[in-house]
């Protein structure tokens, strides 16, 4: 007696095809997350350095907040001149997600900073997510 057999399966090529296809999507997720591009998943601030000068004896930093979340600026902290200056925001300046806010420090203390312009002055934003943004400002005037 002969017996004839019947499988039902997927043809070689289908399957190939299919293998691809998953491949490609676990890929593009991988280097989505790899490169942030699902940034909007986790809820908090990214805060980061845009620009910063000093001028007219004021440190004028540009905060951007690229985060999916309000970040808070706490107190910045200014080196000038030799000279330590740590200066609490009034208020906790909110910076709303995806916005960009300068802030304004004063640069004067009792031992009386003298800023010459090209001189630099460094300085650290202290933000409520307990990172700090650091950078370096130039004297125009």
């Amino acid at each position: 007696m002969v017996s004839k057999r019947r499988s039902k399966a997927l043809s070689g090529a289908v399957t190939a095809l299919i293998l691809v296809i998953a491949s490609v999507i676990i890929a593009l997720v991988v280097v989505g997350f790899a490169f942030g591009l699902f940034g909007a998943f986790s809820s908090s601030p990214n805060i980061h350095l845009v620009s910063a000068y000093v001028k007219g004896g004021v440190l004028y930093i540009t905060l951007s907040n690229t985060g999916s979340a309000n970040g808070q600026v706490l107190g910045v902290i200014v080196q000038a001149g030799g000279s330590a200056i740590s200066t609490a925001a009034s208020g906790q300046l909110t910076i709303s997600a995806g916005s960009t806010a300068v802030i304004s420090v004063a640069i004067t203390s009792s031992g009386g900073i003298s800023l010459t312009p090209g001189q630099t002055v460094t300085f650290q934003v202290v933000t409520n997510t307990g990172a700090s943004v650091n950078g370096v400002a130039t004297v125009l005037s």
